[in-house]
């Protein structure tokens, strides 16, 4: 962080007071002044003024080469040796402040309709469950970009992805077009509009099979094809209109590759939602802020992702130790916690 050269405070002091909000989920002011008990801390002022001095793209460098040194820890031990299951999802931390060009408008929550957005591709298999980039998405970033930069992202790390995951929110002609481009497999759910409801109907009335190909066009007049799959919903109630007793999912995988991966897309593709069960944990080492800054926001983002990762590897080094699968966390985030707490 930058600071001048008779500072009394040294960097390291104040990752250890970021590091200790962060794992405490505590505001600045108030959890500095409970740190300063047991060691001398910053206060408050002094921290978020350090931070609010660091350009928000030097922040995002540097957390990231932090993150990318978990990553290539994990990759010495073999995670990423096969191509993955990986996801892309969207996560937002809603904004209180006057809007400016960093946020963007949402879905009302929590009292606002304001957000900072970030996107993270993530491999959601059971045993590592790591993110592996995290970007911030503003109000004129489209989701092809975002896509793009999250897999090539990947790729630059020697992570190959099996087959990708995606929200329904990236349905669209330019996102399909991009992963085609990239040969990247994916599955994501289809938007059922007209048509889609339509196909549904008629395989509903066995005149179609459930892989069909299809294609959508957006308002350029672009098309973007691929294969859409129909699959009944558990136990559907027979009272709902038919297309809501049926899931459709486009994909690009090969005809015979994707009906070969039909019968367990509802088990694999639900593991699309360790995505939000990784967001659900970083939000439990997250520092808590009030401030708009957009760097001490970013930073208490992207922090919780590392730490997020440390316990993932931390795990995945036990497992090793003690000779056993990882499928569920040996280590508890509640046990890491005291970890930090006794250091």
């Amino acid at each position: 962080m930058p600071s001048a050269s008779n500072a009394h405070f040294t960097n390291e002091q104040m990752a250890e007071s970021l590091l200790y909000l962060s794992i405490e989920e505590r505001y600045a002011e108030s959890g500095l002044e409970d740190l300063a008990c047991t060691r001398e801390v910053p206060s408050a002022d002094t921290l978020l003024y350090r931070l609010k001095k660091l350009k928000c793209e030097d922040a995002h460098r540097m957390l990231i080469g932090a993150n990318d040194t978990i990553i290539e820890t994990l990759g010495r031990r073999g995670v990423f040796r096969k191509p993955v299951l990986a996801a892309i999802d969207l996560t937002d931390d809603p904004y209180y402040g006057k809007y400016n060009n960093r946020v963007r408008r949402s879905k009302h929550e929590r009292g606002t309709n304001l957000f900072y957005t970030y996107a993270s591709l993530h491999v959601v298999e059971y045993g590592k469950r790591v993110t592996i980039f995290e970007i911030p998405v503003h109000q004129l970033d489209d989701h092809m970009f975002v896509i793009e930069r999250l897999i090539k992202a990947a790729m630059a790390r020697g992570i190959r992805i099996r087959t990708l995951l995606i929200d329904r929110g990236f349905y669209s002609v330019d996102v399909m077009n991009k992963l085609d481009e990239l040969s990247v497999k994916y599955l994501m759910p289809a938007i059922k509009n007209n048509r889609i409801k339509k196909a549904i109907e008629d395989h509903h009335k066995k005149l179609i099979p459930n892989m069909v190909k299809f294609s959508i066009r957006n308002a350029a007049d672009l098309q973007a094809s691929f294969g859409l799959m129909i699959h009944s919903v558990k136990e559907p109630k027979q009272t709902d209109p038919i297309h809501k007793q049926y899931i459709v999912f486009a994909t690009n995988m090969p005809y015979k590759e994707a009906l070969r991966l039909f019968p367990e897309i509802p088990d694999e593709y639900r593991r699309r939602w360790g995505i939000e069960t990784g967001y659900r944990v970083q939000n439990q080492i997250k520092a808590m802020t009030t401030s708009t800054n957009y760097t001490v926001r970013l930073v208490y983002q992207m922090l919780s992702v590392i730490l997020y990762n440390i316990w993932i590897l931390a795990n995945i080094m036990l497992a090793e130790k003690i000779g056993t699968e990882l499928k569920t966390p040996i280590i508890k985030l509640t046990q890491l916690k005291r970890v930090s707490d006794s250091d």
